[in-house]
């Protein structure tokens, strides 16, 4: 298989039932996390590779037809990890450019890289709790 899809268990709390590596997997349990809580309110969701070969973790449509690109990460505070997810959410976003761009990383703080206009870089938490909103407004790259 040239671009397997990623297994998600129903709940985060079953990744080391498959994982059995020993590491935390803090990114892996909140990219689950974010994809329940898509399909909780009911969006159609895929992932997206761009032409380039970067990958977005989802493209979320609601049933208004609103599109949103999502990326996760629990530390976007390296300056390599910033620049890697931001990079590959500007490049799905010509792919997609009426789809809002959106990072979700676990504390919230400030990327180390500053995000493109256009994209918003919520915690993790801020994101769970608000109440759904139409997506960032597509930006200007």
């Amino acid at each position: 298989m040239v671009n397997p899809r990623k297994a998600y268990p129903v709940d985060p709390g079953l990744i080391p039932v498959f994982d059995r590596s020993g590491r935390a997997n803090v990114g892996h349990a909140l990219e689950t996390a974010v994809l329940i809580e898509l399909e909780r309110r009911r969006s159609e969701v895929t992932y997206v590779r761009t032409p380039a070969g970067y990958e977005v973790d989802f493209l979320a449509r609601d049933a208004t037809g609103s599109m949103e690109l999502i990326q996760v990460c629990a530390d976007a505070a390296d300056a390599a990890t910033a620049t890697r997810e931001l990079r590959a959410l500007a490049s799905a976003g010509r792919q997609f450019p009426r789809a809002g761009k959106r990072l979700i990383t676990l504390t919230g703080a400030a990327a180390a890289v500053p995000p493109p206009p256009g994209t918003a870089v919520p915690a993790a938490a801020e994101w769970f709790l608000a109440p759904y909103a139409d997506p960032p407004a597509a930006g200007t790259e």
